[in-house]
């Protein structure tokens, strides 16, 4: 019976954080006619391709693994809707937050561009799991991160013009940090992008701030960051 549950509450977190669509400025694009042509160079580059994927796909299923076996475990959410209240104060931008299976979910608008916030602590003093500091740290964060940056349309890897990671423990306190910037041209208009995760496990909590905004204009980009920044502070670490 609590299998069921626990994978049914699995489903449901996955949910939220897949389902709230994808982030893009309001731009038009343009419509190009292209031609395939098949050569042994293309045949060599799509064999390159599905390595690349079987290599992602072996990633998100540890991830996944992970995450069921944290979901499977005994742990429950924390509210964090005072550290939402704090960080956003002084936002420029408008935003509808929604608080539903433990997640605030914050949705961001600006006048050229959109993104999203996950705000969730994660208490985790009465699991059972049985993994050190680091190792639930990186696999969260790097599960979580992969899932909001994927939310920016049309932005691959190649997009991203500056990256960082960095996983860091105590004997208290641990830390986890990844975010890139994102810059994409298509001739006609120039996309700018943000994305980061950051996590502290702090006293069998696990406190979780992750988003993503995408515009037309670099200086909402720039705004978006400082709105990050001002989460990192509250949560501290």
């Amino acid at each position: 019976m609590k299998a069921k549950v626990m994978t049914a509450i699995l489903a449901v977190f996955m949910l939220t954080m897949t389902a709230c669509g994808t982030i893009s400025p309001p731009i038009q694009n343009a419509v190009t006619d292209t031609t395939t042509t098949t050569t042994a160079e293309s045949i060599h580059d799509s064999a390159a391709s599905s390595k690349a994927e079987s290599t992602v796909d072996e990633g998100q299923v540890k991830y996944g693994a992970f995450i069921a076996e944290l979901f499977d475990s005994n742990i429950c959410f924390a509210d964090t809707s005072a550290l939402v209240t704090e960080a956003m104060k002084g936002s420029s931008f408008e935003n509808e937050i929604d608080n539903s299976n433990g997640v605030n979910k914050i949705t961001l608008k600006g006048s050229n561009g959109g993104g999203m916030i996950d705000v969730l602590c994660i208490d985790l003093s009465q699991s059972d799991l049985d993994h050190d500091m680091e190792y639930i740290l990186e696999n969260f964060g790097d599960y979580y991160f992969g899932q909001t940056s994927a939310q920016m349309s049309g932005i691959t890897e190649d997009d991203f013009v500056s990256s960082y990671r960095m996983t860091s423990s105590v004997v208290s306190k641990g830390k986890y940090q990844q975010y890139g910037s994102v810059q994409k041209s298509d001739g006609m208009a120039t996309q700018f992008g943000y994305t980061e995760t950051y996590a502290v496990l702090s006293e069998n909590k696990l406190t979780v701030v992750s988003g993503a905004y995408l515009s037309t204009d670099m200086m909402e980009r720039q705004s978006f960051s400082q709105v990050m920044g001002k989460f990192r502070e509250c949560v501290g670490g």
